[in-house]
Formats: structure tokens, sequence, C-alpha cells
């Protein structure tokens, strides 16, 4: 669940990673394209926190499996859906049920970085970089036909560590 708030992935992306795009010493999650709504690569720069949460997941990891959450019972990785059930009870059984969401912490992190947009433009951080971030694809043609990069990485990096920051700052996460 955190690797997903912190990421702010789709959902199926966080339930399939593969460690081999994961590049821990470089701090680097990439996403192929084939794997991507968008149909094209996805780069995630990893928060502290998010790196923290892979190193730990690392040392549990079965080596038959390339996936990072490995299903128990077939060869395959967790279900999309299983990061929503343990969100809806999270506390108690379908205590947030129609409350949150694995995809919803998506539109949480878009809420916060708008309302924040001030502090996020002092620290370099436009809309196209938390838009890239998100990986949402420019609509108009014209504009997405010149427009080669939203952001770079190290704009990413530092919108993704601030996310972290954040989120530890009003609710401390443990990692």
């Amino acid at each position: 669940m955190y690797l997903q708030i912190l990421c702010v992935n789709r959902p199926f992306n966080t339930a399939s990673a593969k460690w081999s795009d994961i590049d821990l010493e470089n701090k680097i999650w990439t996403i192929p394209a084939n794997q991507m709504k968008t149909k094209s690569s996805h780069t995630i720069p990893l928060s502290s926190y998010a790196l923290k949460i892979l190193k730990e997941q690392h040392m549990f990891k079965i080596i038959d499996s390339p996936f990072v959450f490995p299903a128990i019972n077939t060869n395959g990785h967790l279900h999309r859906d299983t990061i929503s059930k343990a969100i809806r009870n999270l506390g108690g059984k379908n205590k947030y049920s129609g409350i949150a969401t694995s995809h919803g912490f998506r539109a949480t992190f878009r809420t916060i970085c708008s309302k924040s947009k001030a502090e996020l433009l002092n620290l370099g951080i436009s809309e196209e970089t938390i838009e890239s971030v998100l990986a949402h694809k420019e609509l108009n043609a014209v504009k997405r036909s010149y427009e080669r990069d939203k952001a770079t990485i190290e704009q990413k990096a530092k919108l993704m560590q601030w996310y972290g920051d954040y989120l530890n700052s009003i609710e401390p996460l443990g990692i």
C-alpha cells in the first residue's frame, strides 16, 4: 500500500512491479511501454521512503519470481485489486469501503500538489512535472507533437521526495 501511495502509479503497475525494472542503486523504477496505459515507458524516481520499502521487500525476494509482489498461489503477481482490498480493510473489515481506493491515491497526490502549487513552483516543479509523474498523456495532439519530455528526472525526483516528506509530516510513515 505504501509503495502505491508514494509512487502514485496505476494500481496494476504497482502490483505487477518487476525487479528487473527497478534500479535500487540509481533510485529509479522504469515501467516498460507495453505495461503502461499510455503505451510510453514511464520512469519513476524513488523517494527515500519508496526506496526503503523496496530494499526491505528485496530481502524477502522469492528467487524464482521476477515480481516484487509475487502471488503465493500462482507464478504471477498480486492482483491489482489486492491493494484496494487492503486499504478497504485497514482497521476493520470494509472500514474504508467506498472511502479510499488504490487508484484514488493518484487523485490525492494531484490534489496535494495543486494545493501546494506555490511551494512546488519555488522548488522548480511545474504542472508538467506533476502530470509527468502521473504518466498522463497530453490530449492535444499538436502540443504533444512538440513536447518531447514534460520534466527532467531531477525535477521528478525532487517532487517525489517532497511528496514523501509531505506525507510523513502529516502522518509519520514509520519508514
